[in-house]
């Protein structure tokens, strides 16, 4: 019993100490800054800089909050701008992470500024849409920054879901479809199905599914008459999630989607249209669909051809 506990608590120490020194050796000590620098808190950033002090005022990165870099010494401003001691002494720009620093930073550095403190972001930033593309989190969250961003602010949208489609214009444009998720229509959220700091969930077998079935239960089974395609693939492979030109918001028409997976040579005219060696001509002969026998196709607990009898 001993033994164990003094492994969690050493394990914690370790996961403690690296986490601190992740937070001090991380974004801040990406830069060339002079020697010497110390923090002074970011009181003293507003004897010059009191118009920013006003825009954060009313914000979770206030000033008088004060929230440090878990592990650090840096808080406010200097936990983006660096320490600020020779700036406010010298008033030299160039003795903390000025602006022109910022523009020139890269993806990696311009998420690490955000996620050294936002760490529950950082866990999972990854394998999240976002990352690797290009948007900073200041893209996104512009009315938490002091500086100009391109996206216009969420305040401006009806809803959240417009706001990410100003940057998704071909999910915008399949929302539009005749058959769809009501996203435009403030139905469904973008954020229902998509966590922009996080990918989906990839703990179970069944990954990407997962999200889809938290609102389709009824296809998430177990059935006694388990249809391969389904158990073994993503809906994605069957179903566009945004928006359709077809029934059930289908990615082909018709039998086309059916018979990607189940095509057979005998499956002509001669042959009477065989499949899994049964004739099929005088059903899909004229405009039949498959799906309108096999009505069960996520799977049966009644037939392992998935029809309701």
């Amino acid at each position: 019993m001993r033994s164990s506990a003094l492994c969690l608590l050493l394990s914690g120490v370790l996961v403690l100490a690296g986490t601190i020194a992740w937070a001090e050796d991380g974004f801040i000590g990406g830069f060339d800054l002079p020697e010497g620098a110390t923090y002074v808190g970011s009181e003293t950033c507003l004897d010059c800089h009191d118009e920013i002090g006003a825009f954060y005022a009313h914000s979770p990165h206030s000033v008088q909050l004060n929230l440090y870099v878990p592990g650090t010494e840096a808080a406010a401003c200097e936990a983006c701008h660096g320490p600020g001691s020779i700036h406010a002494d010298e008033e030299d720009v160039d003795a903390i992470i000025n602006i022109d620093m910022m523009r020139a930073m890269n993806d990696a550095q311009r998420d690490l500024m955000c996620q050294q403190c936002h760490t529950e972001v950082h866990i999972g930033y990854a394998s999240g849409p976002h990352a690797g593309t290009g948007v900073s989190c200041s893209d996104c969250h512009g009315n938490q920054v002091h500086f100009e961003v391109e996206a216009r602010p969420a305040v401006e949208f009806r809803n959240e879901s417009e706001f990410c489609l100003q940057c998704h214009p071909d999910e915008a444009a399949d929302f539009r479809m005749p058959f769809r998720h009501r996203v435009l229509e403030d139905q469904i959220m973008c954020g229902d199905c998509h966590d922009p700091h996080n990918g989906f969930p990839t703990d179970t077998w069944n990954g990407l599914n997962e999200t889809c079935l938290t609102c389709h239960t009824e296809m998430a089974g177990p059935f006694i008459f388990e249809h391969d395609g389904v158990q073994g693939e993503d809906c994605t492979v069957c179903h566009n999630p945004h928006g359709s030109m077809n029934d059930k918001m289908l990615v082909a028409d018709g039998n086309t989607l059916c018979l990607q997976c189940h095509y057979e040579s005998t499956f002509n005219a001669d042959d009477n249209f065989e499949v899994g060696g049964t004739t099929h001509g005088g059903m899909l002969a004229g405009e039949g669909l498959c799906f309108d026998c096999h009505t069960e196709i996520h799977g049966s607990n009644v037939a392992p051809s998935f029809r309701d009898q």
